[in-house]
This record gives C-alpha cells, sequence and structure tokens, in this order.
C-alpha cells in the first residue's frame, strides 16, 4: 500500500498547491482597484475552486493515511 501513500501525498500537495493560488489570486483581486461589485462577483466565483482545492487537500491526506494504516 505505499503507492497508495504516495498518490495521497501528491494529491495532498496538489490541493495545498490549489489553496495556495486561490490566497494569492484573491488578494491580488482584493488590491486591484475595480469597484467593489466586480470584487465581490469574482471572490465568489473562487469560492468553488478554494472548496474544490481543501475538498482535494483532505482526500488525498486522507489516502496517505489509509496508505500508512495498511502498509505492512
Amino acid at each position: 500500500m505505499t503507492a497508495a501513500f504516495y498518490i495521497g501525498i501528491g494529491t495532498a500537495l496538489v490541493g495545498l498547491l490549489g489553496i495556495l493560488w486561490f490566497i494569492r489570486r484573491a488578494r491580488r483581486l482584493k488590491r486591484s482597484t475595480a469597484d467593489d461589485a466586480t470584487v465581490q462577483a469574482e471572490l465568489r466565483a473562487l469560492v468553488f475552486l478554494n472548496v474544490a482545492a481543501v475538498g482535494l487537500a483532505f482526500l488525498g491526506l486522507a489516502l496517505a493515511v489509509v496508505g500508512l494504516i495498511l502498509a505492512p
């Protein structure tokens, strides 16, 4: 089950990179000179990506834990 561990770690890292990308994009958007309605609309669109990245990181960590538990 070592493969499950490494796949889980890779998936968790992809999720973590997604979270970091979301934070960077949200900060850049917050500092922009666009009006408030535009910023809020774009942040609402980013919420789905944030939830997906957190879910992916969670599933990756869960798979890594399963791989550790089932390892000989």
